[in-house]
């Protein structure tokens, strides 16, 4: 008691029935944020862009629990940050006038940062379809250049080409490109068995010209080796002649030594009876002959004595 006044602690005390009037009200809040969006939870990989009273907001909602004033402020777009793919088929004409259908997947995404995934809301309208346009153009352009046998062994060069030609544009809309693959050209299948014609037309003429190379070779070489061999024996004849021819000299000269006044008539005479008698023994000898022509001039005597070894001259 201070003064003759007594001093108690009042304590606040809220009536029951505000204080139900504001749980009420919190769960009415909540509720409502709940039916319109005001709570979110954005998920991985994924950022989501708002508008507040229409207008773009440059802060972006990224993975987890955000919330919002409903009405004022909706989401415009859910962006994926996942790569992403498009398959799809392009008909295209050739260097050589031939009309065929490729295959061919795009690999792309959406930059992870704010201007980023900005452009690629409000940049440009539909950004992805735009992309496939363009890469279809540049395929469809690259391919004219090309004949049909190069367009299947220079798809990566294609790639590389579509790539280096449109990642700049991509970039301007958000966009990344991780890959551009090509898939194997399918030609009509007429062209399919023109072409197997031609490969095995090429493939026959081919082994034709081959075995004509290896048969001249093979002759050119027989005949290498019949000049060789036709050289060879001319030089063993002609050696064979010398020898004769010198046999022969020595015989007429030791001839000469043995019977002094001998005639030079004679001593031919006795060389060429002998070169008779050589010829038909070795005739009669090689087992290959069947007929002998026997000089007129040999007798019955100088015949015998030539086929048994022996040898009986006279000298007339």
């Amino acid at each position: 008691m201070v003064g003759g006044f007594s001093c108690k602690k009042e304590t606040l005390t809220i009536p029951a029935p505000v204080l139900l009037t504001i749980v009420v009200v919190l769960a009415l809040f909540l509720v409502f944020c709940l039916l319109f969006g005001g709570i979110m939870i954005v998920p991985g990989r994924m950022v989501y862009v708002t508008e507040f009273l229409g207008k773009p907001q440059r802060k972006l909602l990224e993975s987890g629990l955000h919330f919002r004033i409903p009405l004022l402020t909706r989401v415009s777009y859910k962006v994926s940050l996942q790569q992403m793919q498009v398959e799809t088929s392009s008909e295209v004409k050739t260097l050589d006038d031939v009309f065929i259908e490729i295959r061919w997947v795009l690999l792309y995404s959406v930059r992870d940062d704010s201007e980023a995934v900005f452009n690629y809301a409000y940049k440009v309208s539909q950004p992805v379809k735009r992309l496939v346009f363009r890469v279809e153009n540049e395929i469809r352009q690259i391919a004219s250049t090309m004949t049909l046998a190069a367009l299947y062994s220079q798809r990566n060069e294609i790639a590389r080409r579509v790539i280096a030609d449109q990642v700049a544009d991509a970039l301007e809309s958000g966009l990344d490109i991780h890959g551009v693959t090509i898939e194997q050209p399918m030609p009509p299948r007429e062209i399919q068995e023109a072409m197997n014609n031609k490969l095995a037309a090429i493939a026959r003429k081919d082994a034709a010209q081959a075995e004509a190379e290896a048969e001249m070779v093979r002759r050119v070489g027989i005949a290498r080796a019949e000049a060789e061999s036709k050289k060879l024996q001319g030089e063993g004849i002609a050696n064979e002649r010398k020898a004769i021819a010198a046999g022969f000299a020595e015989a007429a000269e030791l001839f000469r030594q043995s019977v002094p006044g001998v005639s030079e008539e004679a001593i031919l005479t006795l060389m060429q009876n002998v070169n008779q008698a050589d010829m038909v023994v070795t005739a009669s000898r090689s087992g290959k002959a069947t007929v002998i022509f026997v000089p007129t001039d040999m007798n019955v005597g100088q015949i015998a004595a030539a086929t048994s070894g022996r040898f009986v001259s006279s000298i007339v």
